[in-house]
């Protein structure tokens, strides 16, 4: 795991000019439009650099990063491998693998970000799957404790989590404890609620020492303020649809659809006409298709205008 930094475009820059310059130094040209080309040329090519520093600055911001316990942080862009003393994590363009190497007595933590506009996976020392949105955050140690496996989440993530009745398997997302003996599960911590949501086997959500058991097909909504508990049937094809990169809403307003959008496709999406606060809106978005796909269907359907501004953020109009 790892990403070219400044020093590498330097070292490219001159490995690809040293040679002319040496040629130039021994039969300097006697043409000074020769001379003009040459100094041109070389502008042209620090200016491609420059504009290559830029790309590579923006894009270091960007991707998915892995920090590590002690304070080191892994930019994942390619296929590769990193170890600490306890275990090793090997990475790939989808996921990242963890391979336990030995038990410190102590938890040591590490956290894998996922910023807007990707999505990821990783395979826990337990074989535990959790596959993350975008947007989110998975806090986990490199090797579970002999009695208790435990995790934190913040935004989105799936759960495959291993059975073992002697270990279980907790996960901590802001006000709420979610804990799992084997089990699959959705957890949502986006907006103002922490919604889990129970595909198969035995979940108990516990807010402020109350504790609420799920059984399959059902989800649990905790207000992130008060603490209350609700317990609705939930549609598994609309909640995990974006495990297949799909986003489907169902007379949702068009805010709130804006902000899942910001996510998925990272950018800035502004409603400047508050008539567009009243709007609700039934789509399906895939993340593989451009933005323009929805704002070609939203100005079809809904009359609304969209345009972007000179810093590539979003706007949306009534026409």
């Amino acid at each position: 795991m790892s990403i070219f930094h400044e020093d590498h475009y330097v070292r490219l820059l001159f490995r690809a000019f040293n040679q002319p310059i040496r040629l130039l130094r021994k039969h300097p040209p006697t043409n000074r439009a020769i001379t003009v080309a040459c100094l041109a040329l070389f502008s042209i090519g620090l200016a491609v650099f420059q504009r290559q520093l830029q790309r590579s600055a923006l894009a270091e911001a960007e991707v998915i990063t892995l920090q590590t316990y002690d304070g080191h942080t892994l930019p994942i862009v390619q296929q590769g491998t990193a170890s600490t003393h306890d275990a090793i994590f090997t990475a790939d363009s989808t996921r990242l693998t963890l391979t336990a190497k030995q038990n410190s007595g102590q938890a040591e933590w590490n956290t894998l970000t996922i910023p807007r506009g990707y999505t990821y996976s990783t395979a826990l020392t337990d074989g535990s799957l959790v596959r993350l949105n975008a947007g989110s955050s998975l806090r986990f140690p490199s090797v579970f404790g002999p009695d208790k496996r435990e995790v934190y989440v913040e935004g989105e993530a799936y759960f495959e989590a291993q059975g073992n009745a002697n270990r279980v398997f907790t996960i901590h997302s802001g006000q709420a404890d979610i804990i799992v003996l084997g089990t699959a599960f959705n957890v949502n911590t986006y907006d103002q609620h922490i919604r889990v949501s129970l595909v198969r086997g035995e979940v108990m959500v516990n807010v402020k020492g109350e504790t609420t058991q799920l059984k399959p097909g059902l989800a649990a909504t905790i207000n992130k303020q008060s603490g209350q508990v609700s317990v609705t049937p939930f549609e598994e094809n609309i909640v995990l649809a974006w495990l297949n990169g799909l986003q489907i809403y169902v007379a949702t307003p068009l805010h709130d659809i804006c902000k899942a959008l910001e996510r998925m496709y990272n950018i800035r999406i502004h409603i400047d006409d508050p008539k567009l606060l009243n709007v609700h809106y039934s789509v399906i978005v895939n993340r593989q298709r451009p933005i323009q796909n929805f704002l070609e269907d939203l100005k079809a359907t809904r009359k609304v205008h969209s345009v972007f501004d000179n810093k590539g953020e979003l706007h949306l109009n009534f026409q």
